[in-house]
Protein backbone atom coordinates (compact mmCIF):
# COMPACT_ATOMS: atom_id res chain seq x y z
CA UNK A 1 0.00 0.00 0.00
CA UNK A 2 1.57 3.14 -1.13
CA UNK A 3 0.84 6.23 1.36
CA UNK A 4 1.95 9.77 1.05
CA UNK A 5 2.21 12.68 3.65
CA UNK A 6 3.65 16.02 3.59
CA UNK A 7 6.98 16.11 6.27
CA UNK A 8 9.13 18.58 7.60
CA UNK A 9 12.79 16.30 6.86
CA UNK A 10 14.40 17.21 4.26
CA UNK A 11 18.58 16.58 3.03
CA UNK A 12 19.21 19.88 4.76
CA UNK A 13 17.68 18.62 7.81
CA UNK A 14 20.37 15.40 7.95
CA UNK A 15 23.37 17.43 6.41
CA UNK A 16 23.04 19.53 10.01
CA UNK A 17 23.37 16.79 12.01
CA UNK A 18 26.26 16.50 14.15
CA UNK A 19 27.06 12.70 13.94
CA UNK A 20 28.54 13.51 10.37
CA UNK A 21 31.78 14.60 9.40
CA UNK A 22 31.96 17.22 7.13
CA UNK A 23 33.60 14.81 3.88
CA UNK A 24 30.37 12.84 4.33
CA UNK A 25 28.14 15.94 4.03
CA UNK A 26 30.20 17.26 1.03
CA UNK A 27 30.17 13.45 -0.88
CA UNK A 28 26.08 13.89 0.04
CA UNK A 29 25.89 17.27 -1.37
CA UNK A 30 26.33 16.54 -5.03
CA UNK A 31 24.62 13.04 -5.14
CA UNK A 32 21.15 12.55 -6.79
CA UNK A 33 20.17 9.71 -4.74
CA UNK A 34 20.96 9.59 -1.21
CA UNK A 35 20.67 6.61 0.89
CA UNK A 36 19.81 7.28 4.48
CA UNK A 37 20.21 5.10 7.99
CA UNK A 38 17.17 5.09 9.83
CA UNK A 39 17.59 6.71 13.22
CA UNK A 40 16.70 6.19 16.92
CA UNK A 41 16.70 2.71 16.23
CA UNK A 42 17.09 1.06 19.36
CA UNK A 43 19.11 2.04 22.57
CA UNK A 44 22.81 1.96 22.05
CA UNK A 45 22.39 2.14 18.21
CA UNK A 46 21.69 5.73 17.06
CA UNK A 47 21.73 5.00 13.13
CA UNK A 48 21.33 1.87 11.00
CA UNK A 49 20.79 0.85 7.59
CA UNK A 50 18.03 -1.39 6.55
CA UNK A 51 19.23 -4.89 5.68
CA UNK A 52 18.91 -4.83 1.85
CA UNK A 53 21.08 -1.71 1.61
CA UNK A 54 24.04 -2.59 0.71
CA UNK A 55 23.56 -5.14 -2.40
CA UNK A 56 20.18 -2.32 -3.03
CA UNK A 57 23.36 0.14 -3.45
CA UNK A 58 26.09 -2.45 -5.16
CA UNK A 59 23.03 -3.40 -7.65
CA UNK A 60 22.38 0.44 -8.24
CA UNK A 61 25.69 1.69 -9.30
CA UNK A 62 26.43 -1.45 -11.31
CA UNK A 63 23.16 -0.89 -13.50
CA UNK A 64 22.46 3.03 -13.46
CA UNK A 65 25.68 4.31 -11.86
CA UNK A 66 26.37 6.19 -14.99
CA UNK A 67 23.29 8.23 -15.21
CA UNK A 68 22.85 9.13 -11.15
CA UNK A 69 25.26 9.76 -8.55
CA UNK A 70 23.73 7.32 -5.81
CA UNK A 71 25.51 7.99 -2.40
CA UNK A 72 25.48 6.23 1.17
CA UNK A 73 24.54 8.53 3.92
CA UNK A 74 27.04 7.61 6.34
CA UNK A 75 30.96 8.31 7.43
CA UNK A 76 33.39 5.90 6.06
CA UNK A 77 34.01 3.18 8.33
CA UNK A 78 30.47 4.07 10.78
CA UNK A 79 28.11 1.66 8.86
CA UNK A 80 25.59 -0.72 10.73
CA UNK A 81 23.31 -2.66 8.91
CA UNK A 82 20.53 -3.95 10.92
CA UNK A 83 19.80 -7.83 10.75
CA UNK A 84 15.96 -9.01 10.46
CA UNK A 85 15.17 -12.37 9.78
CA UNK A 86 12.79 -12.63 7.50
CA UNK A 87 12.38 -12.96 3.61
CA UNK A 88 10.90 -9.49 3.55
CA UNK A 89 12.57 -6.76 0.95
CA UNK A 90 14.06 -3.76 2.81
CA UNK A 91 14.82 -0.82 0.78
CA UNK A 92 17.07 2.21 2.60
CA UNK A 93 15.63 4.87 3.36
CA UNK A 94 16.07 7.31 0.07
CA UNK A 95 16.09 11.10 -0.42
CA UNK A 96 16.10 12.84 -4.06
CA UNK A 97 16.26 16.20 -4.73
CA UNK A 98 13.57 16.60 -7.33
CA UNK A 99 10.04 14.81 -8.46
CA UNK A 100 11.98 14.53 -11.67
CA UNK A 101 13.98 12.08 -10.20
CA UNK A 102 10.62 9.88 -9.17
CA UNK A 103 10.14 7.86 -12.16
CA UNK A 104 14.35 6.83 -12.28
CA UNK A 105 14.07 6.11 -8.27
CA UNK A 106 10.62 3.56 -8.45
CA UNK A 107 12.19 1.77 -12.17
CA UNK A 108 15.29 1.73 -10.06
CA UNK A 109 13.72 -0.04 -7.00
CA UNK A 110 11.37 -2.18 -9.21
CA UNK A 111 14.02 -3.57 -10.87
CA UNK A 112 16.15 -4.51 -7.81
CA UNK A 113 12.75 -5.82 -6.17
CA UNK A 114 12.27 -7.79 -9.64
CA UNK A 115 16.18 -9.51 -9.16
CA UNK A 116 15.41 -10.31 -5.91
CA UNK A 117 12.33 -12.41 -6.40
CA UNK A 118 14.02 -14.31 -9.09
CA UNK A 119 14.63 -17.80 -7.85
CA UNK A 120 12.07 -17.22 -5.17
CA UNK A 121 8.49 -18.32 -7.05
CA UNK A 122 7.03 -19.23 -3.99
CA UNK A 123 8.21 -16.21 -1.42
CA UNK A 124 5.93 -13.90 -1.19
CA UNK A 125 7.83 -11.13 0.72
CA UNK A 126 6.74 -7.62 1.77
CA UNK A 127 8.68 -4.69 0.41
CA UNK A 128 9.21 -1.99 3.05
CA UNK A 129 10.60 1.35 1.09
CA UNK A 130 10.24 5.04 2.28
CA UNK A 131 11.27 7.77 0.12
CA UNK A 132 11.71 11.81 0.24
CA UNK A 133 10.88 13.73 -2.35
CA UNK A 134 12.18 17.51 -1.83
CA UNK A 135 10.73 20.61 -3.88
CA UNK A 136 12.95 23.29 -2.48
CA UNK A 137 11.48 25.45 -4.75
CA UNK A 138 8.99 25.70 -2.02
CA UNK A 139 11.14 24.40 0.65
CA UNK A 140 7.96 21.31 1.14
CA UNK A 141 9.28 17.48 0.77
CA UNK A 142 6.63 14.38 0.72
CA UNK A 143 7.63 11.25 2.00
CA UNK A 144 5.95 8.47 0.03
CA UNK A 145 5.80 4.97 1.82
CA UNK A 146 4.86 1.64 0.62
CA UNK A 147 4.64 -1.60 2.41
CA UNK A 148 3.18 -4.61 0.68
CA UNK A 149 3.56 -7.36 -1.66
CA UNK A 150 6.72 -7.44 -4.10
CA UNK A 151 4.10 -7.94 -7.19
CA UNK A 152 2.37 -4.74 -6.53
CA UNK A 153 5.10 -2.23 -5.99
CA UNK A 154 5.35 -0.97 -9.43
CA UNK A 155 1.23 -0.91 -10.31
CA UNK A 156 1.53 1.02 -6.78
CA UNK A 157 3.52 3.99 -8.42
CA UNK A 158 2.02 3.58 -11.85
CA UNK A 159 -1.46 5.64 -10.50
CA UNK A 160 0.79 8.19 -9.07
CA UNK A 161 1.29 11.60 -11.46
CA UNK A 162 4.51 13.29 -10.61
CA UNK A 163 2.75 16.56 -11.90
CA UNK A 164 0.24 16.43 -9.62
CA UNK A 165 2.04 15.35 -6.40
CA UNK A 166 2.47 19.18 -5.26
CA UNK A 167 -1.15 20.28 -6.01
CA UNK A 168 -2.68 19.97 -3.24
CA UNK A 169 -0.95 22.50 -1.23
Amino acid sequence: MLEIHETSNTLKSYLEMDVFNEDTKKRVKGADIVLLPNFGIKEGIDRAFQPDTVAFYKYSIATKGSEAKIELFENKGEEKILALHSFDIWIPLMVIGSSVLLPFTINLVSSFVYDKMKGRPNDEPTVHFNLLIEDKEKGKSKHLTYKGPADGFSESFEKLDVNKLWEDE
